[in-house]
């Protein structure tokens, strides 16, 4: 797939089949995170893939209380869309049943005063992630719920002990309805200006 369709193919994937992604599949994703460019080349990701039935039931569980922590906030930005509050907080406690989560962590806990340049770096690292996801057929989620929800302690206790603070996290698996009919958010106005 052409970088161009990746970027304009990718969607926020809410609902997985249940269908395991494939290992060298998803070896090959997260390497391409890891490609990633980064402030002095500090390289400050760790990821933590989530694919075992037990650990993903673990995360199910955490991710029913960042619902109820967060679903407060979702009430009052969208008071005139009920809807999208109780779809919102459904995926996030059924992670939409993605067969895969990835969480990104800093590698390390302390980048002195070098934190915004290394959350940028993991950004970009997972915007890799996400592309080289779609290019070889998978739907992906980027939830930063769990920050929000202040969890990340708690994810960091049982997923990546020594490792630095939760970033983000994404879910992934192969889409259960056709991308192509998932309409696109409309595209912002006055985003860019050239000079």
């Amino acid at each position: 797939m052409d970088i161009f369709e990746a970027v304009y193919q990718r969607r926020s994937i809410r609902n997985y089949k249940d269908m395991p992604v494939e290992e060298n599949i998803l070896e090959e994703i997260i390497e391409a995170g890891t490609w990633a460019p980064s402030g002095v080349n500090l390289q400050p990701w760790f990821f933590a893939v989530i694919r075992s039935k037990e650990q993903l039931t673990k995360m199910k569980e955490i991710m029913e209380c960042v619902s109820k922590r967060i679903e407060p906030d979702l009430k009052k930005r969208f008071e005139k869309h009920p809807s999208v509050v109780d779809d919102t907080t459904r995926f996030i406690k059924s992670m939409g049943g993605a067969p895969v989560c990835i969480l990104a962590f800093r590698m390390k806990p302390d980048y002195a005063d070098k934190a915004d340049m290394v959350n940028l770096s993991i950004a970009a690292a997972m915007e890799n992630i996400l592309l080289a996801a779609t290019g070889k057929g998978l739907g992906t989620c980027w939830l930063t719920a769990p920050v929000e929800a202040e969890v990340g302690q708690e994810l960091k206790n049982i997923f990546a002990t020594g490792k630095g603070e939760l970033v983000g996290m994404i879910t992934m698996g192969y889409p259960a309805d056709s991308v192509k009919t998932l309409k696109p958010p409309l595209r912002k106005e006055g985003r860019y200006e050239f000079f």
